[in-house]
């Protein structure tokens, strides 16, 4: 016979718990633990007292409450705000119950049956009126003439996906570029941040911001769909519904590019971990290769008759203690950080993919560079279409936040293709 979940709790997955001051307005900041939903089932954070997380570490689904409640420090808590707080978690949709997965089963089939993907963050981390939102970009926009290199040659462009608030100058510098060109076709990679065990994400669905709609493709989606397997594209397609990687670069596109009205193909790339640990290169996974086959034949197929532009939704470092390193961070850590971006960025520009994952697997990853496998993907397939380019670096910045222990380091780059006279246009 199963086990009541209420009894013996399990909290589910994918779930955020972070350690963060919060200011009461009564004078002294306070800590707390909140929780997260990632996906959005939950829909708004819930906020706990540090003292909880000895029974949070607990609620593993093995151990009952009496079981949870015997194993905590004497007095810490009464046996009833045990069960308590199994009974708010559940009430979050943050406990694995059936009532956490009934929610996800709707909410799933809700997505998929809409065609438009309507912004997450309006309101939220940008303004959500069209008037506010398009005054807050073209304050990004750096000051003086922007030149390109060569006119019709962008093929990539990086950005970042770190909020405006802190990332908005290396948007601007982004986005300067592909205000001097048209394309016809834009593919938009960006970073999964939520778990999945597939590495790629598709998605027909159009992408709505305060700006207006951004037509997806869906003739391109559904020729790699067909090569690569339909059931693998979109399992997860889910993870488009809060993805902020995606959703930030469309409003700066719609405000920044000639070609604005261009259509998108929307890709997520998940996490490439298991190369890593493996020690194998991505390319020597039949899913990886299977997925960027069949986007190089169809790339290769536009590129006969179509300017397409491949858009980089990217950030680099995330260190400090809030991200779970050790030691608090310091200025030394931070030039440390600097100096080995500097060898993560030199790999972009040289286009070696080979050097990139080996700047990554030598430390394991140590500063957590969530835009790797996205990068190491345009690199990959810019080899595969034998595109030689030159690369230009806009700007590169750290987020740093000290109260909180964290910093966060972007780059804005636009990659330029060496055309010849049998070159196309992209």
């Amino acid at each position: 016979m199963p086990r009541d979940p209420l009894r013996y709790p399990k909290l589910r997955m994918p779930l955020s718990a972070e350690m963060e001051v919060m200011h009461t307005g009564e004078g002294t900041p306070v800590s707390a633990l909140v929780l997260r939903c990632p996906l959005g089932i939950s829909p708004a954070p819930l906020i706990l007292v540090p003292q909880t997380a000895p029974i949070l570490q607990s609620f593993n689904g093995e151990l009952s409450l009496d079981e949870v409640y015997e194993r905590l420090p004497k007095g810490l808590f009464s046996k009833d705000v045990v069960g308590e707080l199994a009974s708010l978690l559940d009430q979050h949709f943050l406990l694995d119950t059936p009532r956490y997965h009934a929610a996800r089963r709707e909410m799933f089939d809700g997505f998929r049956a809409l065609t438009v993907r309507e912004p997450a963050l309006a309101g939220l981390s940008y303004p959500a009126t069209p008037v506010e939102l398009s005054a807050l970009l073209q304050g990004y926009k750096p000051k003086g003439e922007y030149i390109a290199p060569e006119k019709g040659s962008l093929c990539t462009l990086v950005s970042p996906h770190i909020d405006y608030r802190r990332g908005g100058k290396a948007y601007g510098a982004a986005y300067q570029a592909i205000a001097a060109e048209e394309h016809d076709l834009y593919l938009v990679i960006g970073t999964s941040h939520q778990y999945s065990d597939k590495m790629f994400h598709l998605t027909e669905k159009d992408f709505a911001s305060p700006l207006g709609t951004a037509r997806c493709d869906r003739e391109f989606v559904r020729a790699i769909a067909s090569r690569y397997g339909t059931e693998r594209s979109f399992a997860d397609e889910f993870l488009h519904r809060q993805e902020h990687s995606l959703e930030l670069q469309i409003p700066f596109f719609q405000h920044f590019s000639r070609s604005h009205t261009a259509p998108i193909v929307p890709i997520l790339v998940g996490s490439f971990y298991r190369s890593m640990v493996d020690d194998k290169l991505p390319d020597e996974y039949p899913e990886y290769n299977d997925f960027v086959a069949a986007l190089h034949e169809e790339l290769e197929k536009r590129r006969s008759y179509q300017r397409v532009c491949i858009i980089a939704g990217v950030d680099m470092a995330h260190v400090g203690q809030n991200f779970g390193d050790e030691e608090r961070l310091t200025p030394a850590r931070l030039t440390v950080v600097k100096q080995r971006d500097d060898e993560y960025l030199n790999a972009l520009i040289q286009g070696d993919k080979r050097a990139l994952y080996t700047h990554i697997t030598e430390d394991l990853d140590e500063r957590r560079i969530c835009g790797y496998p996205t990068m190491y993907l345009i690199l990959d397939l810019l080899e595969r279409l034998d595109i030689s380019y030159h690369a230009r670096l806009f700007t590169y910045d750290q987020a740093v936040d000290m109260e909180r222990d964290l910093a966060v380091s972007f780059a804005a780059m636009g990659f330029y293709e060496k055309l010849g006279e049998n070159t196309p246009l992209v």
